[in-house]
């Protein structure tokens, strides 16, 4: 159907015609970038920050290789059709954008509670779309800009020091690309092309590069992290649906299942502890390994709750009679129902699980979990809220854990008598010690009243067990086999005396029992270390842990841990100061040595002072103070630069003929409307005036122009020629004046 048209008296125009006039006017044409060496470093820029990201494991092995070569291609196409319009490929690739945001839509629909994964996923397609159509150098500056924004995606999505290669890479390619950038801008404000060797650029972007990070790092050294943050996302992986039932026994690839664990000889796993069974055997011997078994990320140091034993048997501890409630959550999260259980204070923490090596199928957690998300569709607990997955974690496994940590006072615990009516509501197990042999039962007895004799209520005299513990028994590792005659707490008590944390838990548990105190053992894994470069608290295999809860009425159970070196979190107050715990990490890697000491002293010490947050303020805000000084000199000494060279051009150009002539007529064809673009050479732009007079007398005083302005030749050379050109273009431009009806 044609379009009524008779503006240029062409006729009638086709719809067809009217659309593409109409997305010509939406992307109107730009001047093409002709720095080869800055599409270089853009292109190195974005696929750097494409490779951090999907390096981490996230995505596919086949996102990795497509993305980062479909990216190249897409950059070698763009440059081989820099100079046309491209609209068919605009249009194709504006097809392909929409079908990204399609893709995008259903894989966010699929998971609600953690967007960044499929906003991260769009990115790099996106980037690959653009990629083939950056023609100008905004498109450029766009490309480098969604390149910074992937690198500080991946700062989100990153669990370990891998990440800062990447930072690094890409900041050196950004600061070259910025630097041919600057070289670029300047070359189109001459009007000219500089050859510019590409070792002064890398030595220029090294120092700027250098400079940066002297000024960043003592900044994050002054900077204190807010512990406290909440978390806003809740990753976990992808779901996974189960096909029939589960039994919900603790499943340890590493250590058999089945039989009696303890009629035969112990077992012992460097890669997993022996405390994640459904049974823990005090005889086992051996030292854990210190990889990495997963990473948290969570806003303070925790004990993660695992397995729980409440049958002891003088051998170690087994699960007396486990009974399971299944939940279901498609998708999760899986809700918890909040206990009646009493406390002065609670603290909310959400904590995310990065799993590192393949586990059991216990999904650990802080005491105690209100909120599951994790990639099942169904979970069980027992009786001791213990949850168990149908699959062990695998390595890549991710999960997240909303908590309500009960902060238990000592006065308020010490409301509670020894003997209470609700111990009766509790399954009496928990009390009991029948395996035990006489011998060993009294002298256990006889030791546990001798040690809780001054004490009247329940929690002075489980402190008094505790403390007894802590004071009289070393923590070690290397200890003899135990006797095969002797009860395991006996022994530890009475003649080995040293022990593992599982003897330290088993003979208070025992000892609190013997009290008339219900008390049954907890293996989980400590908080490990803070990675202060991560932002994750790294859990090893030698973290692993066992402690004791005693029953307190309505209360509930309360921990205690006996282990010499080891305290359960209380809640307290965190280092907010980086500088301490990037101290504190780098002395673990290096080993206790006096130096680290002194050093981790100094700076421990240093931190504590009182007006330590006052002195950070000071300095950072006299650096960035002096930052923006010699910053604002520089800038204010380049503009004062440029406007005296603007006013000695300027008398340049009034007091030659040539130049003051061609300033007068470029000053006339604005008013026609025919102005030149901040893009534009001063070639580019006397052929398109030629055009528009119809005689190229425009473009040959340009020329002149550029004789006398870059040449070096005297104006008074091209003085009458210069003249005779300039009255005839004036002539041709009144014409053209009269004829569209300006005078």
């Amino acid at each position: 159907m044609p379009i009524p048209d008779d503006r240029d008296g062409r006729g009638p125009e086709t719809v067809p015609g009217a659309l593409v006039n109409f997305y010509q006017k939406l992307n109107p044409r730009r001047q093409p970038e002709e720095s080869l060496p800055l599409r270089i470093g853009i292109l190195a820029s974005v696929i750097i920050a494409e490779v951090t990201i999907l390096a981490m494991g996230y995505y596919s092995p086949l996102n990795l290789l497509a993305v980062p070569v479909l990216t190249a291609a897409g950059y070698v196409t763009s440059w081989k059709l820099r100079h046309r319009r491209n609209l068919a490929l605009k249009l194709f690739l504006s097809l392909l954008v929409a079908v990204t945001a399609i893709i995008f839509l259903r894989e966010l629909a699929t998971n609600l509670y953690d967007t960044r994964l499929p906003l991260v996923k769009m990115l790099l397609w996106l980037q690959v779309l653009h990629s083939f159509d950056v023609p100008s150098r905004k498109d450029l500056k766009f490309s480098l800009a969604s390149g910074a924004a992937l690198v500080a995606a991946g700062a989100v999505l990153s669990t370990g020091m891998e990440y800062f290669l990447g930072l690094a890479l890409f900041s050196m390619a950004a600061v070259v690309s910025l630097v041919y950038f600057y070289i670029s801008e300047e070359a189109q404000r001459l009007d000219s092309r500089p050859q510019v060797k590409a070792g002064y650029v890398l030595r220029y972007a090294a120092i700027t590069w250098l400079a940066g990070i002297c000024l960043a790092i003592p900044v994050l050294f002054l900077i204190p992290q807010n512990l406290e943050a909440r978390l806003y996302t809740l990753p976990f992986s992808n779901l996974q649906r189960l096909l029939g039932d589960f039994s919900g026994d603790v499943n340890n690839p590493y250590y058999p299942s089945g039989g009696d664990p303890f009629s035969r000889e112990p077992r012992f796993n460097p890669d997993s502890y022996h405390g994640f069974n459904s049974y823990m055997d005090l005889r086992s011997r051996g030292y854990l390994s210190d990889d990495v078994v997963f990473k948290v990320k969570s806003a303070g140091y925790n004990f993660y709750r695992g397995v729980v034993f409440d049958r002891y048997n003088g051998k170690g501890w087994d699960i007396s009679e486990e009974r399971f409630d299944e939940m279901t959550a498609d998708p999760p999260p899986f809700n918890f129902s909040l206990s009646n259980y009493l406390a002065p204070e609670t603290r909310t923490r959400v904590e995310t699980f990065y799993v590192q090596q393949d586990m059991p199928n216990v999904i650990f957690a802080s005491w105690k979990p209100i909120q599951l998300y994790f990639p099942v569709d169904r979970i069980k607990t027992d009786q001791f809220q213990s949850i168990r997955s149908p699959y062990q974690l695998t390595a890549g496994t991710v999960y997240s854990v909303i908590s309500d940590q009960p902060l238990y006072d000592p006065d308020f615990l010490r409301r509670f008598p020894l003997s209470r009516e609700s111990d009766l509501k509790i399954d009496p197990q928990y009390t009991q010690l029948e395996s035990m042999d006489r011998q060993g039962l009294e002298r256990v007895e006889e030791l546990a009243a001798r040690v809780t004799a001054p004490y009247d209520t329940r929690y002075d005299k489980a402190a008094a067990i505790e403390d007894y513990l802590k004071e009289n028994y070393p923590y070690k590792l290397d200890i003899p086999p135990q006797s095969k005659d002797m009860d395991a707490t006996a022994y530890f008590l009475f003649e080995q005396k040293a022990g593992y944390c599982e003897h330290f838990a088993s003979t208070m548990a025992v000892m609190a029992r013997s009290a008339g105190i219900p008390a049954r053992v907890v293996t989980g894994y400590t908080g490990g270390e803070y990675n202060p470069f991560t932002a994750l608290w790294e859990i090893r295999q030698s973290d692993a842990h066992a402690w004791v809860e005693i029953y307190f009425g309505s209360a509930g159970w309360v921990p205690f841990d006996p282990t010499p070196g080891f305290d359960y979190p209380s809640g307290g107050a965190q280092n907010p100061w980086v500088m301490g715990k990037i101290f504190s990490y780098l002395g673990q890697l290096l080993g206790d040595t006096p130096a680290v000491g002194a050093i981790r002293a100094a700076v421990s010490f240093s931190l504590s002072l009182p007006f330590m947050p006052t002195l950070a303020l000071l300095l950072g805000t006299a650096l960035l103070a002096l930052v923006i000084f010699r910053g604002s000199e520089r800038l204010t000494r380049g503009r004062r630069r440029r406007r005296k060279l603007a006013m000695a051009m300027d008398r340049c150009y009034y007091s030659q003929p040539v130049l003051r002539d061609y300033l007068a007529l470029t000053a006339r064809l604005q008013e026609l409307g025919l102005r030149r673009q901040p893009g534009e050479t001063l070639r580019s732009f006397s052929h398109r005036v030629c055009r528009f007079l119809e005689s190229d007398d425009f473009s040959r005083l340009s020329s002149m122009v550029e004789c006398v302005r870059y040449g070096g030749l005297d104006p008074e050379t091209h003085g009458a020629g210069a003249a005779s050109l300039a009255g005839r273009i004036r002539e041709r431009i009144r014409c053209r004046g009269t004829a569209t009806g300006i005078a």
